[in-house]
């Protein structure tokens, strides 16, 4: 297998179109094998990005594995550029056609080795299995989750590939889906504890870049398992803007809730982003769509932060995020991930009529060091 490896932002721009029908081509093979189902098909806008713009902060890797000229193996690898310096989110994918031939050890060996070069040695992964996948391999060996909450069946091939190389399963995440519903009791009141919840689609306000820069990096620790799989993440205002552009060019439009408290008064008007605020950040939720694929949604983040827990901000994000979306979206749908031990949060998107859809195993290796010289 010929395997070529592209960085972010390399490719010539006479191979560029190719390339990206290429990939686009083998990923939606990908998807169609796993079972997730059209929602989850690659969009071409998101691979040119990803192939061609890399930004200060990002930046992805490509090896392509080829066999008479043909795309049969595909890995990638998602880095950070400011921080988590040592770490990649790495995928490997090979054509059903072309499997149990030692093709996707092959080039995981290659894009380890490459990305260990570099000096990332701690590696992560994700597979996705369909719930109606793992509910009809109940009987079977299962492999537990390091964090001791869920497990996956052992003798599912991406289970099974990833132990034998090496990786431990860390952590299992719950993928649901809700279907986007007006709720049945529209305009009631909100609380009066005096905190607000703010809302906006598309780039954030310029007066909110400093509260999106705290809770990005409150959700770079908080989040469960997230001292395991990644070091805290530096975020400033020109970060949050730099997100905005990348999003922007890849025609992914952000809806975004976000929760402040305001001593001593209430704004009338919660959608008034005219003047300097005063307030404290509470928490945020964000959800993201694609002007290719209107009709689906992707949860973002949603953190309330340690001292503003206890009132049900974390449901009144949501609530108000979808009553966004209902209002101001073509969105019909929304996915959303947490790990099974976040009982709080999966709680949260029960009552707000999320149901299981699929479950996410998180795996991670540790490589050795690149041996010194004379060793």
């Amino acid at each position: 297998m010929e395997i070529t490896r592209i960085l972010a932002g390399t490719l010539p721009a006479e191979r560029i179109d190719a390339t990206v029908a290429e990939v686009v081509a083998f990923d939606r093979i990908i998807n169609a094998d796993s079972g997730m189902g059209e929602d989850f098909d690659p969009l071409p806008a998101e691979v040119r990005k990803r192939l061609t713009q890399p930004t200060d902060y990002t930046t992805n890797e490509f090896w392509l594995g080829r066999l008479g000229g043909r795309i049969v193996a595909k890995g990638i690898a998602y880095l950070d550029l400011k921080d988590n310096l040592n770490g990649a989110e790495i995928h490997v994918s090979v054509h059903p056609e072309h499997r149990r031939r030692g093709l996707g050890g092959e080039l995981l060996g290659v894009v380890e080795a490459d990305l260990r070069a570099d000096g990332r040695t701690r590696l992560t992964s994700f597979n996705e299995v369909p719930a109606t996948v793992v509910a009809a391999d109940l009987r079977g060996a299962r492999i537990a989750a390091a964090s001791g909450a869920g497990s996956l069946p052992a003798d599912l091939a991406d289970v099974a590939f990833a132990r034998a190389h090496g990786y431990s399963l860390r952590q299992i995440e719950r993928c649901a889906i809700a279907r986007l519903r007006p709720p049945e009791h529209d305009g009631a009141a909100e609380p009066d504890d005096g905190y607000e919840i703010l809302t906006w689609s598309g780039p954030v306000p310029e007066e909110h870049l400093d509260a999106l820069a705290v809770v990005h990096r409150a959700m770079s620790t908080d989040i469960p398992g997230a001292a395991d799989l990644e070091e805290e993440e530096f975020w400033d205002a020109e970060r949050v803007r730099a997100l905005d552009r990348q999003r922007a060019d890849a025609g992914e439009r952000m809806h975004t809730a976000l929760a402040v408290r305001r001593p001593g008064r209430r704004d009338a008007d919660p959608t008034d982003h005219g003047t300097p605020p005063e307030y404290e950040i509470a928490g945020y939720t964000e959800v993201a769509h694609f002007d290719d694929r209107p009709a689906v949604a992707s949860q973002g983040g949603t953190l309330v932060l340690r001292d503003h827990r206890g009132h049900g901000l974390g449901a009144r994000l949501k609530q108000a995020n979808h009553a966004q979306l209902l209002r101001s979206s073509p969105v019909e749908r929304v996915y959303t991930w947490n790990a099974v031990e976040n009982a709080w949060m999966l709680a949260i998107n029960d009552r707000a009529g999320f149901a299981t859809f699929a479950w996410t195993g998180v795996w991670k290796k540790e490589l050795p060091a690149t041996a010194s010289a004379g060793e």
